[in-house]
């Protein structure tokens, strides 16, 4: 598999951040306040899609998506480095929404109590990720 990669991004009002973490075989957007994770998102695998869930086995955590969740798209082939991940942020009350991305693409939204949060690939809503919609006009 790849190295592994870990980033951090701080919200412009600097109470939240973002933790992107790719352990080489699937990536992960953690959105913190402080301690506390206060949203997810599964970003992609690296490894091959996976038939049954991994749910169940807790020492497989961070769980890898599993078909009839993730389209084919969402299995990243090729390493993940720094300065690959970017994030923007959106204020939406008190709560900001972050937008991670991977190689300038979109791959997951999450936001305040997202758990999970929304994911380019996810083709069904699962417990790793929520599908999102993507408005390929805008």
């Amino acid at each position: 598999m790849f190295p592994a990669v870990v980033c951090d991004f701080e919200s412009p009002c600097r109470r939240f951040w973002v933790t992107v973490e790719d352990n080489g075989r699937v990536a992960y957007a953690y959105l913190k306040r402080k301690a506390e994770i206060v949203g997810t998102v599964w970003l992609c695998n690296h490894c091959p899609t996976p038939p049954p869930s991994e749910w169940g086995d807790r020492s497989a955590i961070p769980f890898a998506n599993c078909i009839g969740y993730m389209s084919e798209d969402g299995r990243v082939t090729n390493a993940i480095e720094s300065t690959d991940i970017d994030v923007d942020w959106e204020l939406e009350g008190d709560s900001p929404v972050a937008y991670v991305y991977l190689f300038q693409d979109l791959y997951g939204v999450i936001g305040v109590g997202d758990h999970p949060g929304y994911a380019r690939f996810a083709i069904e809503d699962g417990p790793l990720a929520r599908v999102m919609e993507i408005d390929e006009a805008g």
